[in-house]
């Protein structure tokens, strides 16, 4: 099932607006447009005969999600979030080494600058959180971060980009892929800049095993310039924007706030993405049932705070898929019914029947709080959507002006 760069430009539309890479346009040839999926083969054959050389396969989920080998069911990718997070301090040597052994197959980090331009893993731009220390990582040198430990124990020190990849490059973790989130405190110029320093200093091809996240249009442009060839997320929680970007072929996946894909038009966009070849993940699902949602959409990957969990799910899935579970097209957010929730023993026989007033006003009460919970999240997002649009314009004009060359 792996794919080529050929054969993934099939069935793009020669209409859909791409931008190339330096060297592309360094020829005199024309630009050759960046198909979706073409930077990430399909990793699921990895372990079976292949036709093509073993170099072309990669780690990075395709449109063909895992599949159990005997029941078929679709299963999304284990993506730790900031790595065992709900174990160890997030962004650490620790919580990485611990969401791998826990069985994810992905790591998911953040990315700031120091201010002597050493990339490094942090979700926040100030240390108050996980350092204790009201400095900005933007205001201090590496010399005085790599001091820090972490409040939470182990306390551990600050990570590096150069320290992931160096996880990454040790034997027996090639089919280990990362997700970096661009973080937008910094410049982005600078950011990816020294990002790509960093990954390239070491041997490998990186293209294959590290996805570029950002948030905005004009990150995904500095990261094709400096990181060519490597694959675009777009990182967010508008699908109006997320629609914008469907229209261009270089973004090969879509990692969206979970809550956002709920509902029918959120369902509208998951055809839609899939439809053009496009990967979907969802964050942060942490909880049980919303993992089952995930993987009865038939998502390409699970960002979770708990990759033990997840994982156990996944095996549970695995051994209940021959049930007839295999997914479907409902969009209605999950109930305690679940296919990972094992039946428990009949109760022998009463007298009286259940009160099925008390069942019944027991799930409408927690459906009703489910869709509540959804149609806060879509205000929000709205009132998100309407403050960018008064200030930059409509996203359609700010994604052309950063991804449109003239």
């Amino acid at each position: 099932m792996a794919t080529s760069v050929a054969s993934s430009a099939e069935g793009t539309s020669s209409s859909s607006p791409s931008f190339s890479s330096p060297a592309s346009r360094a020829s005199n040839s024309p630009a050759t447009p960046i198909t979706p999926m073409s930077q990430s083969p399909d990793p699921f054959t990895l372990g079976k005969k292949q036709q093509q050389p073993a170099m072309a396969s990669s780690p990075l989920p395709s449109l063909a999600t895992l599949s159990a080998p005997e029941t078929g069911v679709r299963l999304p990718q284990n993506i730790a979030h900031r790595g065992f997070r709900a174990k160890f301090p997030e962004n650490s040597m620790a919580a990485f080494r611990g969401a791998l052994e826990s069985g994810a197959v992905a790591l998911e980090t953040d990315v700031h600058l120091t201010k002597d331009k050493v990339v490094v893993l942090s979700h926040d731009p100030t240390l108050k959180r996980c350092f204790g220390r009201t400095e900005k990582i933007a205001d201090c040198e590496w010399s005085f971060l790599e001091t820090l430990r972490t409040t939470k124990e182990p306390n551990v020190p600050m990570a590096r980009l150069t320290d992931l990849v160096e996880i990454l490059s040790e034997p027996g973790r090639e089919n280990v892929w990362v997700l970096l989130d661009i973080k937008r405190d910094d410049d982005p110029e600078e950011l990816v800049t020294r990002m790509a320093e960093t990954i390239l200093a070491v041997p490998g091809d990186w293209s294959k095993r590290i996805v570029l996240g950002c948030w905005e249009a004009k990150y995904m442009r500095h990261c094709q310039d400096k990181l060519p060839g490597f694959p675009l997320a777009y990182i967010g929680v508008s699908l109006s924007y997320s629609y914008e970007l469907l229209k261009y072929d270089c973004v090969s996946y879509f990692n969206l706030l979970q809550g956002v894909l709920v509902g029918p038009r959120g369902a509208r966009f998951i055809r839609e993405a899939h439809a053009k070849g496009r990967g979907i993940f969802v964050w942060t699902v942490n909880s049980e049932e919303w993992m089952d949602w995930s993987i009865r959409k038939g998502l390409e990957g699970v960002i979770t705070d708990d990759p033990s969990k997840f994982s156990d799910i996944r095996k549970r899935w695995e051994q209940d898929g021959s049930n007839g579970d295999k997914g479907d097209d409902s969009d209605a957010p999950p109930s305690e019914a679940t296919p990972l929730r094992r039946p428990v023993a009949k109760a022998p026989p009463t007298a009286h029947p259940p009160n099925t007033k008390t069942i019944t006003g027991f799930f409408l009460r927690r459906w009703t709080k489910l869709y509540m919970i959804i149609g806060l999240m879509r205000l929000v997002e709205q009132l998100v959507i309407n403050f960018i649009r008064a200030k930059n314009g409509w996203e359609s004009k700010q994604i052309r002006a950063a991804l449109e060359r003239s």
